[in-house]
C-alpha cells in the first residue's frame, strides 16, 4: 500500500541523486561556474524539511462525555488514555506513534503559576488578609497556609458559579493540594518530565486529577501501536467543547488553527444538542469546517434495537447538515470496539457487556460495517488526500532541478561534439537569448518588488484599522458588550446582608468575567479568525496575480529559446515548459513554521480593584454614619453597599477596557510582523524563486563551456563522457518522478 512515508522516502532518495548530480558538474575539467548553487541550497533545505515532521494534524473534539478518549484508545487498539476523565482535564492531549510507549508532560514554571493564582485572587471573598502589592507566592508556607485558611472559610453558596464550582476556587485549591507532589519538579527548573514503558500510565494521574493537570502546560504522548499509522500524524484529545470554562474552549480555537482534520464525536444518547450546534456554528465562522468527520458514538444499551439506532443516526445527519453540507458522518459504538480489541484483559464486568454487546449481531454488524467506512475514509483522508497538499510541492521543486540537470546537460554536450565554427555560432546565439531572459527576469524581480511594497501597505491598513485600539471593529464590539453589562444591584441587597459586601462583589466580577471570557470566545475569535483568513487569502491573490501575468511570459521565453536551440538541431526533453504551483501558503506555513498569535483568552485585572472596593465602601459608610449622627433620614440601609458596589463595577469595567487595549495594541503588532508581514514575504520570496527556476538554466554563463570547445581532445572527451553520465542519470530521475507523480 502507498503511504505518506513511503513517497517521502522515494523523494528524499531523489533529492540526494539530484544533489550528487551537481556535484558531479563541479567535477568537469574546466568548469567553475554551474546553474546549480542555488538548487544545492534547496536541496539541502528539502532534506532537512522532509526528514523533519512535517505534522498531519487531527483534532478530535465534542462534548464532554461523548466518547473521545474511548474512540482514540479504540483506533490506536489499547487503553492508552484515560477514559471517563470529565472536564478534569485542563489541556489538549496530543498522542503520536512511537518505537515505545512514552508520556512526556510540559510543566508551567513558577512565574505562570503564581501569576495564574494572583489573578485567580483578584476580588476573591476571604483573601482580605493581603494587600494589593503583596505579590503571592506558593513558594511561601506561610502564603500557602493563609490561602489554605481563606478557602476553608468559604461558604456552599460562595463556592457555585454559574451552577458549577467557581473555577478561581478550583484552580487555587488545585495548585495548593498538587503543591508537594510537583514542587520538586517545577524546583529543578527541568521542565519536562518522561514517564517510559512500565511508567507510562502514570501520565492518567495527571489528566484524572485536578490539582495535578493544572500544573502542566503541554502533555504529549507516544504511542506503541499495531495499527498502519504514520508516524507524522498527531491525534489530539481535546477537552469537552462543552466545557463551563471559557478558557478550554480558547486553548481549543488555538489547537484548531493547526489542524489538518477534526473528528466531531457525538454521543447516541443525546444526539446533536444546542451546546453542538453552537460549537460547530463557531468552527463553521472560523471557515474550519472544510474537513470535518463525525462520529456518532452508540450506546447499544440505550437502543431497542437497529432500527431505533438508525432513526437516530438519520435524525442526527440531518440535524448536522443544517450547518455542514452533506456531512461525512458515521455511526459505531467506540466501547465496543475498545472491548473486542482488549478482550484478554479486560474485567469480568466488561466482559460480560462484550458477550451481550456480541449477541445483538444487528447492532454489533451495523457498527462494524460502520467502523470500516470510517477506517477506510480516514485512511483515504489521511494518506492519499493528503499527499497532494504535503507532497507536491517537493515534488515539482525536484522535477524543475531535474529538468534543468537534464536541459543543461543535454545543451553543452550537443556544443562539444560539434566544430569550433558551429559550436561558437550556437553560443552567440544562445547568449542573445540569455540577454532578452536576463531582461524579463530583471521585470519580474521589479514587479514583484513594487507589488510586495503595495501588498505589505495594504496588510498594514487592515490590521492597524481592525485592532485599532480605539476604533477598530474588536475593541468596538468589546466595549459594546462591556458598556452594556447590565447588573441588576438591587438583586444583590439580600446577598450583602448573606454572605456580606466581598463575597457580592466577587460574585458580580465573576459573572462579568464570565459572560466576558464567553463572549470573546464565541464572537471575537472567529472574527479574528475570519479577519486572518481574509489578509492570507488577499497575499495569495496579490501573488497569484503577478504569477499568472508572468507565467505567460515566462513560458514564452522558454519557448522561444527552446525552438532557437531546435532550429540548431538541439533537442531539450526536459519539463520546464509545465504548470507549477506557485503559491501554496499552506505548505509555506507548514515548512517555514508560521503560526497565528494565541486567540484571545481572557481578561487581566489588578489587585487594586479590591483594595479601591474595599476603600470605596467605607467612604460610603463613613457617609451614613454622619447622616444618621445629624439624623437624617437613610432611605435604603444598604445604600453605602449599593453604591460601593456600582463603584466597584464601574471600577471593574474600565479595568476590563484598559485590558483590552493593551492586549489588543501588542497583538496588532505581533500578528503584523510576527505572522502577516513574514507570511507575504516569504509567499513572495517563494514565487519569485519559482519563476527563475524557469531561467536558471538558460541564463548561466557558458563562457567556460566555450573554452573547452578549444580544449585539448583528452580534456573534452572526460567533459562528454561526464555530461553523458548526468543526462542518462537525469533521465532517470525524471522517470522515477513521473512515476511517483502518477501515485499521487
Amino acid at each position: 500500500m502507498t503511504t505518506y512515508n513511503s513517497i517521502k522516502n522515494d523523494l528524499l532518495k531523489i533529492n540526494s541523486a539530484i544533489s550528487s548530480l551537481f556535484s558531479t558538474a563541479k567535477s568537469i575539467p574546466g568548469i567553475s561556474r554551474t546553474p546549480f548553487d542555488t538548487w544545492e541550497k534547496e536541496c539541502r533545505f528539502i532534506e532537512k524539511q522532509m526528514t523533519e515532521d512535517d505534522i498531519v494534524r487531527v483534532a478530535v473534539v465534542g462534548p464532554i462525555k461523548s466518547g473521545k478518549s474511548t474512540f482514540i484508545n479504540a483506533y490506536l487498539g489499547g487503553d492508552y488514555l484515560r477514559r471517563g476523565a470529565g472536564v478534569v482535564t485542563s489541556i489538549v492531549t496530543r498522542i503520536r506513534t512511537g518505537a515505545a510507549l512514552k508520556a512526556i508532560l510540559d510543566f508551567k514554571n513558577w512565574d505562570e503559576v503564581n501569576d495564574e493564582m494572583r489573578q485567580a485572587m483578584v476580588l476573591f471573598p476571604s483573601l482580605d488578609w493581603r494587600s494589593a502589592d503583596d505579590q503571592f507566592d506558593i513558594r511561601r508556607e506561610q502564603d500557602r497556609t493563609e490561602l489554605k485558611k481563606a478557602l476553608s472559610s468559604l461558604n456552599t453558596d460562595q463556592l457555585i458559579s454559574h451552577d458549577a464550582r467557581d473555577a478561581n476556587w478550583v484552580l487555587l485549591s488545585s495548585y495548593l493540594k498538587g503543591y508537594k507532589r510537583v514542587s520538586g519538579t517545577l524546583a529543578s527548573n527541568n521542565s519536562i518530565q518522561q514517564y517510559e514503558g512500565r511508567k507510562f500510565a502514570r501520565h492518567k494521574d495527571f489528566v484524572g486529577d485536578d490539582s495535578l493537570a493544572t500544573y502542566l502546560r503541554d502533555m504529549e504522548l507516544h504511542i506503541e501501536t499495531t495499527r498502519r499509522i504514520d508516524n507524522n500524524i498527531e491525534i489530539a484529545d481535546c477537552q469537552g467543547s462543552d466545557s463551563p470554562n471559557p478558557l478550554h474552549l480558547s486553548m481549543i480555537q488555538d489547537y484548531l488553527l493547526t489542524t489538518n482534520l477534526i473528528i466531531y464525536v457525538l454521543s447516541s444518547r443525546t444526539g446533536i444538542r444546542q451546546a453542538d450546534i453552537k460549537f460547530l456554528s463557531m468552527i463553521k465562522k472560523m471557515g474550519l469546517l472544510e474537513n470535518i468527520f463525525f462520529v456518532i458514538n452508540c450506546d447499544f444499551s440505550e437502543h431497542e434495537d437497529l432500527d431505533d439506532l438508525v432513526t437516530l443516526v438519520e435524525r442526527t445527519r440531518e440535524e448536522i447538515s443544517l450547518i455542514k453540507h452533506e456531512p461525512e458522518a458515521f455511526a459505531f459504538s467506540t466501547l465496543f470496539n475498545l472491548f473486542r480489541q482488549l478482550e484478554e484483559d479486560i474485567t469480568q464486568k466488561d466482559m460480560l457487556r462484550l458477550k451481550q454487546w456480541k449477541k445483538e449481531s444487528e447492532l454489533a454488524t451495523f457498527s462494524n460495517e460502520e467502523t470500516n467506512r470510517f477506517e477506510t475514509a480516514l485512511h483515504q483522508k489521511l494518506t492519499e488526500d493528503r499527499f497532494s497538499l504535503l507532497l507536491k510541492n517537493q515534488l515539482e521543486r525536484l522535477t524543475i532541478m531535474a529538468s534543468g540537470i537534464h536541459d543543461w546537460t543535454s545543451i553543452n554536450h550537443d556544443i562539444l561534439v560539434r566544430d569550433s565554427d558551429s559550436a561558437r555560432e550556437i553560443l552567440e546565439k544562445i547568449e542573445h537569448e540569455q540577454e532578452l531572459m536576463n531582461h524579463v527576469k530583471s521585470m519580474v524581480k521589479d514587479t514583484l518588488d513594487g507589488a510586495s511594497k503595495k501588498t505589505r501597505a495594504e496588510l498594514e491598513r487592515d490590521v492597524d484599522s481592525f485592532l485599532d485600539a480605539q476604533y477598530g471593529d474588536i475593541i468596538k464590539d468589546i466595549q459594546k458588550f462591556v458598556r452594556n453589562y447590565n447588573v441588576a444591584y438591587e438583586d444583590h441587597e439580600d446577598d450583602i446582608e448573606a454572605v456580606g459586601f466581598s463575597s457580592t462583589i466577587y460574585t458580580i466580577f465573576q459573572e462579568f468575567k464570565h459572560a466576558l471570557d464567553l463572549f470573546i470566545t464565541e464572537t471575537i475569535n472567529p472574527k479574528l479568525v475570519q479577519f486572518i483568513r481574509k489578509e492570507e487569502n488577499k497575499i495569495n491573490e496579490a501573488l497569484n496575480d503577478i504569477a499568472s501575468t508572468y507565467d505567460t511570459m515566462v513560458k514564452d521565453a522558454s519557448h522561444k529559446y527552446d525552438e532557437t536551440l531546435r532550429n540548431m538541431g538541439i533537442i531539450l526533453k526536459g519539463q520546464t515548459s509545465g504548470d507549477i504551483n506557485y503559491i501554496d501558503l499552506g505548505s509555506i506555513k507548514r515548512n517555514v513554521g508560521f503560526k497565528v498569535p494565541p486567540l484571545i483568552s481572557s481578561t487581566r485585572y489588578t489587585a487594586k480593584i479590591r483594595t479601591e472596593a474595599i476603600l470605596r465602601l467605607g467612604f460610603y459608610n463613613l457617609i451614613k454614619t454622619v447622616k444618621k449622627l445629624l439624623k437624617k433620614q437613610i432611605q435604603n440601609e444598604k445604600e453605602g453597599e449599593i453604591l460601593a458596589l456600582r463603584d466597584g463595577v464601574r471600577r471593574i469595567k474600565q479595568e476590563t477596557e484598559r485590558s483590552i487595549v493593551f492586549y489588543l495594541k501588542n497583538y496588532k503588532e505581533n500578528l503584523k510582523f510576527q505572522y502577516i508581514f513574514k507570511l507575504a514575504e516569504t509567499a513572495s520570496n517563494h514565487l519569485h524563486e519559482a519563476l527563475l527556476d524557469r531561467f536558471r538554466v538558460i541564463t548561466t554563463d557558458i563562457s567556460e563551456m566555450a573554452a573547452l570547445i578549444s580544449e585539448e581532445q583528452s580534456g573534452k572527451e572526460k567533459a562528454l563522457d561526464i555530461l553523458e553520465s548526468m543526462e542518462e542519470d537525469s533521465g532517470k530521475i525524471l522517470k522515477e518522478i513521473d512515476q511517483i507523480r502518477g501515485a499521487l
